[in-house]
């Protein structure tokens, strides 16, 4: 004869009574987050006016602020901002990107900051601490070691070699075509991404 297996009552695990903590965020009217892209930490972002926040795009506000100006895009994973607290985490630290600066698929950005009309192209990488200056272009895959200070209007490219972009530090014009096309580009994609902003509100 067979005995019956006791049966076992299970009880309802009790669901977690820690709180979601969001992200302190500023965010313009005007800019654009995706649904899939990424804010964490406890530290305030600031998105500007006209941004545009790609999905899989990260933003680490774990260790300092973020401000980003009016006019930025930052593509799909790519990642601004430092993961984790630092002994020199505090309000007073940010790092910020400037006005029409373009942050590339899969880029990193931990630098102090990132002046008007700068591209971080595909990959690329810049380090903690460093500062970029005006109208600058990293090249893909290229990299600004932590702390770096680059020149306005400087090409990082072929392993780290660098040169002047003459033709943008000499001409104003070409400088405001530059800041016009980044402001169709960001209305343009604009368009195209659902915004899920309110997510973090």
């Amino acid at each position: 004869m067979t005995s019956k297996p006791a049966s076992v009552t299970r009880r309802p695990q009790p669901a977690s009574t820690l709180p979601v903590v969001k992200t302190p965020c500023q965010i313009h009217p005007t800019a654009i987050i995706a649904d899939k892209a990424r804010i964490s930490g406890s530290y305030t972002v600031e998105i500007g006016e006209n941004v545009v926040i790609h999905p899989y795009a990260e933003l680490r506000a774990e260790a300092c602020r973020i401000v980003i100006g009016r006019n930025t895009s930052i593509s799909e994973r790519a990642v601004v901002g430092l993961s984790g607290e630092t002994e020199t985490s505090n309000e007073d630290r940010a790092i910020v990107l400037g006005e029409g600066v373009n942050v590339e698929t899969g880029a990193v950005v931990e630098a102090h900051s990132i002046d008007d009309g700068t591209t971080v192209d595909v990959k690329a990488r810049v380090g903690r601490g460093a500062a970029v200056g005006k109208y600058c272009k990293i090249g893909p895959v290229e990299e600004v070691m932590a702390g770096e200070e680059i020149e306005d209007f400087t090409v990082v490219h072929s392993n780290g070699q660098r040169r002047v972009d003459t033709t943008l530090k000499e001409h104003a014009e070409m400088r405001d075509a530059k800041m016009a096309g980044q402001e169709k580009t960001v209305e343009l994609m604009r368009r195209l991404i659902p915004n899920a902003a309110s997510k973090w509100l």
